[in-house]
């Protein structure tokens, strides 16, 4: 899931992107990649599959997390009232308040489970799919009259509609183990529903806008970067068990790490951007426990996470499928044009196997306050080894 994007790539290209970008991108890291250009027919959407460990970087396309608030997201998911067709009302779950929990606590046991799974021998590509829900935006308006959207179809960064309405799209990853061989990205199944039906009267009173600048789209590539943006010259998928194994020698290629990222930082004079430590380990280990490592590097990961203050336990929660989970909060900063905007992630956590089911934004008001629902939220569905592009992993 994490592939943390170097900023010196946007800054050098983009410095007057990098607030509207940069947090986007490095977001995206933590959970699938883009490759380069080409089409070819999509599918349908397979049943539902076990969760498993994440995608990670995207770094040009939109891929995270997205809306969806533990009501919201089902609803959404499963089909609220569709475009174009049906009328369906949203499906709702009653979901009981989380309660409180000691963050640490959990993230220590999460440790212990980690550990003690079987190693899995690795196969030629590691297989992973994702399902994004994220409240519809109009399309930004930039300096030139650009709309920030691409041939392929991009994310936007404009304002929300003012009607509630969503977008989901199934991301799949076939990243090869060995760097440097072909790999392949699709998005397909892309859908855009409302709340309420009232939503959906508004959208069309409003002259029924496009609510969103994504399409179908898949990619052969072979995309000769690391895995992971992780330590001097990043980490190949191949040197991924070879990532350190406890938590001080994790913490330490990401004091390394911060202090290269400053220092590039600094030459555009934009060390405002830099993101606080406890983000940075946050991303990290995100980025590793959705990674095909070994259980010890993943539990050394969980506990690097646990000696960090500044992560909230909610309880237990039920994810955008109804599943499961224990929500962990964090404060997070993106880059904006004029500063930083600040929203809360939650990291839904399976507690009998330590995987990831989901993650989710919350934006942050003024005073402090978190919205009721996030804008964005991703479900993890999907992954594991497989032997061959177009091959899903399967068990």
């Amino acid at each position: 899931m994490n592939r943390t994007v170097d900023p010196m790539k946007t800054l050098a290209a983009h410095v007057g992107d990098l607030a509207e970008d940069g947090y986007r991108r490095r977001r995206d890291a933590d959970l699938t990649r883009i490759v380069a250009a080409g089409r070819e027919p999509v599918g349908r959407e397979p049943a539902g599959r076990e969760p498993v460990a994440g995608p990670r970087r995207r770094p040009a396309r939109r891929t995270l997390l997205v809306l969806a608030g533990t009501v919201a997201a089902a609803a959404v998911v499963a089909g609220l009232v569709a475009v174009p067709g049906g009328d369906s009302r949203p499906v709702r779950r009653a979901t009981p308040p989380p309660r409180a929990l000691d963050a640490r606590s959990f993230l220590l046991a999460s440790a212990e489970i980690s550990e003690k799974a079987p190693v899995v021998a690795h196969g030629t590509y590691w297989y992973t799919q994702i399902r994004t829900v994220e409240r519809a935006r109009q399309p930004a308006k930039r300096p030139g009259g650009g709309s920030g959207s691409s041939a392929n179809g991009a994310p936007r960064s404009g304002p929300y509609f003012p009607f509630r309405a969503y977008v989901s799209i199934t991301w799949e990853n076939w990243d090869p183990y060995r760097q440097g061989e072909p790999s392949r990205m699709v998005d397909r199944d892309i859908r855009a529903s409302f709340a309420t039906p009232a939503d959906k009267a508004a959208w069309q009173r409003a002259g029924s806008p496009a609510l969103t600048g994504m399409k179908p789209f898949s990619a052969d590539s072979r995309y000769d970067e690391p895995y992971l943006e992780f330590g001097p010259k990043g980490t190949e998928m191949a040197d991924l068990p070879k990532l350190p194994d406890t938590p001080a020698g994790l913490e330490k290629l990401v004091r390394a790490d911060r202090k290269r990222t400053h220092r590039q930082l600094g030459r555009y004079h934009a060390e405002g951007q830099q993101l606080p430590y406890l983000e940075d380990v946050y991303h990290t280990v995100v980025g590793i426990i959705t990674a095909p490592t070994t259980p010890k590097v993943r539990a050394a990961a969980y506990r690097m996470l646990a000696a960090q203050k500044g992560i909230r336990g909610l309880g237990n929660v039920r994810d955008g499928l109804g599943r499961s989970g224990v929500a962990l909060a964090v404060r997070l900063h993106e880059p904006r044009f004029g500063g930083m905007r600040t929203a809360e992630e939650h990291l839904i956590i399976d507690p009998r196997s330590a995987e990831v089911l989901a993650k989710e934004s919350y934006p942050v008001g003024k005073g402090g306050k978190v919205a009721g629902e996030p804008s964005e939220s991703t479900l993890m569905t999907g992954g594991g080894w497989t032997g061959a592009i177009g091959q899903p992993a399967r068990g």
